[in-house]
């Protein structure tokens, strides 16, 4: 691990079909409505998402809301959701990808890199891990309480 760089990535099996999943999170404006960690959704793409679109919502992050401003880098209907941003010289990648058809596994890889600053002082490794496991729990269990009948 490196100061001025890290990558950390969780998954989660949700026992819901992988199109149902991922409709969830490319619903962006609704995510304040199941996540305890967006604190609200200023700007989201249209649906399909395109590369480039632009995504700004705000986090809670140690107690405090921070605003970001994304750029989506990669869209596959059903399957994958990428984006990046670049926060006080520290650049941020997040991929989401869906696995499966009746059940679906999530996995959320995050990558952080800045040439000048340590990557600990902004994004502190345990708040990143503690505010990706809430997300994927909170997906995880509107998916499932909004599950369709098979």
């Amino acid at each position: 691990m490196s100061l001025f760089s890290f990558e950390m990535a969780s998954n989660i099996e949700i026992a819901a079909p992988r199109g149902h999943v991922f409709s969830f999170v490319e619903m962006a404006k609704d995510w304040p409505k199941w996540s305890g960690v967006v604190v609200d959704v200023k700007a989201a793409p249209s649906i399909p998402w395109g590369v480039a679109e632009a995504l700004s919502f705000r986090l809670r992050m140690a107690g405090r809301s921070i605003p970001f401003s994304v750029r989506v880098t990669d869209y596959q209907p059903g399957s994958r959701i990428a984006w990046r941003s670049t926060k006080l010289t520290i650049t941020a990648v997040r991929t989401l990808t869906f696995v499966g058809d009746e059940s679906c596994r999530v996995t959320d890889h995050k990558r952080f890199y800045s040439p000048v600053v340590p990557i600990g002082i902004y994004y502190p490794r345990s708040i990143i891990r503690n505010m990706t496991d809430r997300w994927l729990a909170d997906l995880k269990r509107v998916a499932e309480e909004r599950a369709p009948y098979t």
